[in-house]
């Protein structure tokens, strides 16, 4: 049963409040961009693999980027980033909308994408790196961190019905734009918070140089190893489900399906920040990733859809849980001063995890193989578990 009590208690603090809401107009972009990207070249040009190429550099740039932001925000702080990218992002996204429309060079296209995802304001390192401030000491950081990985769920449930609205309504390009005002105004609006207004540099980090950086804590390391196994699962599971639905003969409901299935994932993690748990987080960490993997195992024998929603909806169960674990260990492993930068080096695993495996996942599910897919994602899931046993042995209690 899920005690709603802790969210109120936590919601209650006024500072993490106030940090919270403008962060969720912020992150709008992240379900909305590529794909509103992407649905709008192919509108324009009625060329997939032009629309593909387009949106997937978008995501690049965005992963490429996102150590060097974090190392940024680290040293200067989060305001001058924000107040550059508040501004960048919307223009960036502006001219893209206008490239399009107007029949410029697909060239443009491509350059202006890059630079919309290496534009994009980093808000969720930020966020996640001033909840210990803005709940010092507290139980509630926890909880903080749970809903910090809900309001994820959240823009990637909303953004892309939006993106599909906009689409419907005969304006595919109003969705781009829609995003790039997201990104900025939120920034903007973000800047007033106590979370950045609070930051406060670490001694001796403006001085410090090192080319590795974070990536020189070895536990860190051990999380974004497993990380990027776990992104391949997710990457590997959407698209065996869209592959398995067509072999069903129902392609019409892999939306309705992965919608459940992120249901299910925020339902379990509500639960999840809702209680203290027994045992050390790092072995909550490997344990929702086991889970996973044999869910998906499971999954992977569905023989009609009645089935396939049933086993994948208990599969994507663990999925969140894991997050918020994961988050709440990032914390841990992080060095004095590379918070920041150690959320990014994670998003960008998740990024180029979840991309490998809608690539891998499209070549197994060719024809009537669709299960390899999510047999595929299960065996990634085991063997993120496995990596994740070095985190158990770097990170304490």
């Amino acid at each position: 049963m899920i005690r709603l009590e802790p969210y109120r208690r936590t919601l209650a603090e006024a500072a993490f409040r106030r940090s919270l809401w403008p962060s969720v107009l912020a992150r709008l972009p992240l379900g909305m961009a590529s794909l509103s990207l992407l649905l709008a070249v192919q509108a324009q040009t009625g060329s997939n693999r032009l629309a593909g190429i387009a949106s997937g550099l978008y995501v690049l740039g965005l992963g490429i980027v996102a150590p060097l932001a974090g190392r940024a925000i680290d040293r200067f702080g989060p305001g001058p980033l924000l107040r550059l990218t508040g501004l960048v992002y919307p223009a960036v996204m502006t001219m893209l909308a206008w490239a399009v429309a107007s029949g410029q060079p697909a060239w443009l296209w491509m350059l202006l994408a890059v630079l919309g995802g290496v534009s994009l304001p980093h808000i969720t390192a930020q966020m996640r790196s001033a909840i210990p401030g803005l709940l010092p000491g507290r139980a509630e950081q926890q909880v903080a961190f749970t809903i910090d990985t809900l309001v994820i769920e959240f823009v990637f449930m909303v953004g892309p019905p939006l993106a599909g609205l906009f689409l419907a309504l005969g304006q595919p390009l109003a969705a781009t734009l829609a995003a790039g005002a997201c990104g900025g105004f939120g920034a903007w609006w973000f800047l007033t918070t106590p979370a950045v207004r609070g930051w406060a540099p670490h001694p001796g980090r403006a001085s410090e140089r090192s080319l590795l950086g974070a990536l020189r804590e070895s536990g860190l390391r051990a999380i974004l190893a497993s990380c990027l196994f776990y992104a391949l699962c997710f990457g590997l599971f959407e698209a065996g489900i869209a592959s398995y639905c067509q072999q069903l003969g129902a392609p019409q409901h892999t939306g309705w399906l992965l919608g459940i299935t992120s249901i299910t994932s925020a339902s379990a993690v509500l639960l999840y920040g809702s209680r203290e748990w027994g045992g050390r987080l790092a072995l909550h960490y490997r344990l929702g990733m086991l889970a996973t993997g044999a869910l998906l195992l499971v999954c992977a024998l569905a023989g009609d859809l009645l089935t396939l929603y049933l086993l994948a909806a208990l599969a994507s169960t663990p999925m969140a849980t894991v997050l918020a674990a994961q988050n709440m260990l990032v914390v841990k492993v992080a060095p004095a001063g590379r918070v920041a930068e150690c959320y990014t080096w994670v998003g960008t695993s998740l990024l180029f995890g979840v991309s490998g495996g809608l690539a891998a996942g499209g070549l197994l599910s060719g024809s009537d193989a669709a299960p390899l897919a999510i047999a595929a994602a299960g065996v990634s899931a085991l063997l993120a578990a496995a990596v994740a046993w070095r985190a158990v042995r770097h990170i304490g209690a």
